[in-house]
């Protein structure tokens, strides 16, 4: 065959191309997401790092106009204050007894009436469900008038008994939406064998659904225990008496109209934030399982 007759055969890299610029595509949009989460951790984190930052900042350099991020020199001087003269030590004492039993109350009643209306079916559930959501969507100050009257008139008022109720009322709406779409998640049949197997409704639900349900009552807890320990509304409506009070309505009692305490604000509100940290670095993996598992169409 003559070689003028032969059909040349062309070789294109479209395709390569192509594929590279798909992978650069994929690539700048991943460093793109990489910055936009550093950027927002950053800006989410700083003002937690500059609280710490200046509660051990030196006093003679806590109102200089060009502040250093890091700290020099270092200071206990305000932890030292707070403790020696102030009643902080007896605020926090309150704030830990009034937000570890409002916590177990609510994750306790939220996980019992949950079982009950999502096993036993009463008419108008939605309804129910949305009307127990109405006490989570008022504001606590609307809550906390006419809590304040019937808290008076049962002589409770200016306890932390009426702030466990307080924050009770709060969390338990919470609490109950969030278990309810999670106990919807547990097959029935689970609990069924258990009482086949003789065990009681109570040993069922000890035993077998509250394990598995522990995500979701973890979660619960946590959002109980937020709003108890950093509440401060119910607080200044219902206590009034030093001995009484919690941290946050405390600190914001040392703001005077002639003086700010800075330095013992920013280390109260330092020892208030820590244990927080601290609590949701261990228990993260249960809450963010017992957030995403509601939602899951049983």
């Amino acid at each position: 065959m003559n070689s003028s007759s032969e059909i040349p055969v062309l070789v294109t890299a479209a395709p390569r191309v192509s594929l590279l610029s798909g992978a650069r595509r994929k690539t700048i949009a991943l460093a793109g997401l990489v910055v936009l989460a550093v950027g927002v951790t950053l800006v989410s984190l700083f003002p937690i790092y500059w609280m710490l930052v200046s509660a051990v900042r030196h006093p003679a350099v806590f109102f200089t106009p060009n502040p250093s991020l890091i700290p020099g020199p270092f200071t206990l001087e305000y932890f030292g204050r707070l403790f020696t003269a102030t009643n902080f030590p007896r605020w926090y004492v309150n704030s830990f007894i009034v937000a570890v039993l409002a916590t177990v109350i609510t994750v306790f009643a939220a996980s019992l009436m949950s079982y009950v209306l999502v096993r036993f079916p009463i008419p108008g559930l939605f309804f129910v469900l949305r009307l127990v959501l109405v006490g989570y969507m008022l504001p606590p100050m609307l809550l906390g008038i006419p809590l304040f009257a019937i808290f008076t008139s049962l002589g409770i008022d200016d306890t932390l008994l009426s702030l466990i109720i307080s924050h009770i009322s709060i969390g338990l709406p919470f609490g109950v939406w969030l278990l309810w779409g999670f106990f919807k998640t547990v097959p029935v049949e689970i609990e069924e064998s258990a009482l086949v197997d003789g065990a009681t409704r109570l040993q069922a639900l000890r035993h077998v659904l509250f394990p598995l349900a522990w995500p979701g009552m973890v979660t619960a807890g946590v959002f109980a225990f937020i709003v108890s320990w950093t509440d401060y509304t119910f607080a200044l409506l219902l206590i009034s008496s030093d001995a009484n009070r919690t941290v946050p309505f405390g600190l914001a009692t040392m703001m005077g109209a002639f003086e700010m305490r800075w330095g013992e604000i920013l280390g109260g509100a330092s020892l208030v934030a820590v244990p927080m940290l601290i609590v949701f670095a261990f228990i993260s993996q249960y809450f963010i399982r017992g957030l995403t598992a509601g939602g899951v169409k049983g």
